[in-house]
C-alpha cells in the first residue's frame, strides 16, 4: 500500500481536492465540453417523444399552460411530467425556441453530473485512492462514457434525470453519514427526478431500502425521523402536480398517465404480453408500434425469426391477429384477447424461458449493446468500451466492500434497475442508463487502484537501478 493521498487530514475533503486538482480537473471537463457540442452541432437527433416535451415547454412559455396541443382550445394534459418540460421552457425563454440551445444546456449539465460522478467515487475510495479515484471517474464520465453523453443530443429526459439521480445519490451519501435535515433534501431530490422520469421511482426505492435496513440495524428513533423527512419531502414536491391532476382530470395521479398518452385511450395489453414472450433487444421495436399509435403501418410478423414461434400454427395466428389490425387500423378487445391466449400459452409450455431466460438477455443485450443496429461493428465496439467499466465498476465494488454504506447504495441502485429491465416488455437502454454513473463511480476506484500499482512498480524500478550503482 502507497502512502495516503492527503497527508494533512484537513485536506481529505471534496472541496479540497477541486481545488488541488482544478488545473487537470477543467482540461478534463473542456474535453468533455467539446464532445458534447459536437455532438449537438454536428449529431443532432430526433426522437419520436420529442414533441411529447417540446409542445408543452412552448406552451408554457406562451401562457397556454401545461397542454399538448398544437392549438386552441389547449387542454392539459398529463402525457409527461413537468420538469423537463419546465427545464426546456427556461432555455427557450432565454436562448430563443432553439432546441440546439437545448442540447448545448444539457452538455453544460452532463459536466456537473461527471462531478457528482467524481464526489461518489472519491466518496466510496479508501483515503489513498480518493483523488485518483474521482480523477478517473470524471474522465470515464466525461469522455469515455459514450452511452450516456449521446443522450445530451436528444431532446429528451436522460440528461436532467441523470443529473438528479447522481445528486440524489451524493446528497444520500451524506445523509446516511450525517442523517437529520440532509434526508429531505434527498426526499426533495429524488421528487424531482420522479418529476422527470417516472422510472426515477426505481432510485426512491433504493433509498426506502437503505433507511429500512439502517432501522433494522439500528432499531432508533432516529432512523424513523429520517424515513419521515425523505417522506414528507418526497410527497411535498409531488403535491403541486398531484393537485393540479386532480382539478383538471378529477382524479390523483402523482406521475405521468400510463403508457405516456396525452388522452385516455386503449392499450392492448395482453398485445404486450406476448410480445415480453419473445423480445429481448431494440431489434423489432416497430413491434410497438400499432399499440403505442393506433393507425400506425402493422409490422409484418413474417420478419421476425422462426424460434420467435413455437408452431407453425402459432405463427399463422399472430399472422392472421396483424391481418385484422390492418383492417382495423386499431385494436380491439378480441384481437388482445387473443394475442394474450397465445402468450399464455407460451408461457405455460415454456416458464423456465419467461420467467429467467428472456430476462436475462434482455438485462445482458441492453448493458452489453443497449440500442438496435445493423452494423456489428457498431455493437462491437460499444462492448469494447462498455465491459470494461462493468467489470471495473464490479471489482471497484468488492474492493471497497468496507464502506458499506456507499458501496450498498450504489448497488441498490443498480440492481433495481436491472430487476426493471429484465421484466419490463420495453428492453430499451433507456431504462438502463441511470445505473451507469453508479457503476463508472466504482470503476474509478478499480482505475485508482491500478494506477496506484502501477506508479509503485515504476518507482521500484526507478530506485532499483541506483541502488545497484551505489553497491558498486
Amino acid at each position: 500500500m502507497s502512502e495516503p493521498e492527503f497527508p494533512n487530514p484537513d485536506q481529505n475533503s471534496f472541496p479540497a481536492f477541486l481545488r488541488g486538482s482544478r488545473k487537470t480537473l477543467l482540461l478534463i471537463l473542456l474535453s468533455a465540453l467539446i464532445l458534447r457540442v459536437v455532438l449537438a452541432v454536428w449529431f443532432p437527433a430526433s426522437a419520436g417523444d420529442e414533441r411529447r416535451y417540446t409542445v408543452p415547454a412552448i406552451n408554457l412559455l406562451h401562457d397556454h399552460g401545461f397542454s399538448s396541443d398544437l392549438r386552441e382550445p389547449y387542454t392539459p394534459t398529463m402525457a409527461a411530467v413537468p420538469l423537463y418540460p419546465l427545464f426546456i421552457t427556461a432555455v427557450f425563454g432565454i436562448f430563443g425556441e432553439h432546441t440546439l440551445a437545448v442540447r448545448i444546456a444539457q452538455g453544460l449539465l452532463d459536466l456537473l453530473t461527471s462531478l457528482l460522478v467524481g464526489f461518489v467515487s472519491f466518496s466510496l475510495a479508501p483515503t489513498w485512492l480518493r483523488r485518483r479515484a474521482a480523477i478517473s471517474s470524471v474522465a470515464i464520465y466525461g469522455c469515455l462514457s459514450w452511452f450516456t453523453a449521446f443522450w445530451t443530443r436528444y431532446i429528451l429526459t436522460e440528461t436532467l434525470a441523470l443529473f438528479l439521480t447522481m445528486l440524489a445519490i451524493a446528497v444520500g451519501i451524506r445523509a446516511v453519514k450525517k442523517g437529520g435535515w440532509r434526508w429531505a433534501i434527498v426526499g426533495a431530490i429524488c421528487g424531482l427526478a420522479l418529476m422527470t422520469r417516472p422510472d426515477s421511482l426505481l432510485l426512491v426505492v433504493a433509498f426506502v431500502l437503505i433507511l429500512a435496513v439502517k432501522f433494522v440495524r439500528h432499531r432508533s428513533v432516529l432512523v424513523v425521523g429520517q424515513m419521515l423527512l425523505f417522506s414528507c419531502a418526497l410527497t411535498a414536491t409531488l403535491a403541486p402536480w398531484t393537485l393540479r391532476n386532480y382539478l383538471a382530470f378529477g382524479k390523483l395521479q402523482p406521475l405521468a398517465s400510463e403508457y405516456g398518452f396525452a388522452t385516455s385511450r386503449y392499450m392492448p395489453i395482453g398485445y404486450l404480453r406476448w410480445i415480453r414472450t419473445w423480445i429481448t433487444d431494440e431489434t423489432y421495436f416497430e413491434v410497438f408500434e400499432p399499440a403505442f399509435g393506433p393507425g400506425s403501418r402493422p409490422f409484418d410478423p413474417l420478419k421476425l425469426p422462426t424460434d420467435v414461434f413455437d408452431s407453425p400454427e402459432e405463427r399463422a395466428q399472430v399472422v392472421q391477429l396483424m391481418a385484422d389490425y390492418e383492417k382495423e387500423q386499431n385494436f380491439t378487445a378480441e384481437m388482445n384477447d387473443g394475442f394474450e391466449a397465445i402468450a399464455n400459452a407460451r408461457i405455460h409450455r415454456a416458464p423456465l424461458r419467461f420467467f429467467v431466460w428472456l430476462p436475462l438477455k434482455r438485462i445482458l443485450s441492453v448493458w452489453l449493446t443497449g440500442f438496435a443496429t445493423t452494423n456489428p461493428l457498431h455493437r462491437l465496439v460499444r462492448m469494447l468500451m462498455v465491459i470494461p467499466i462493468l467489470v471495473g465498476g464490479i471489482v471497484g465494488l468488492i474492493l471497497c466492500a468496507r464502506n458499506r454504506i456507499v458501496a450498498g447504495l450504489l448497488v441498490l441502485v443498480v440492481l433495481t434497475r436491472i430487476k426493471i429491465l429484465g421484466y419490463n416488455f420495453e428492453p430499451e437502454s433507456c431504462y438502463i442508463v441511470e445505473a451507469y454513473p453508479a457503476i463508472i463511480a466504482a470503476c474509478g476506484v478499480t482505475c485508482a487502484a491500478l494506477w496506484s500499482h502501477l506508479n509503485q512498480r515504476f518507482r521500484r524500478d526507478q530506485v532499483s537501478p541506483e541502488k545497484e550503482s551505489a553497491r558498486c
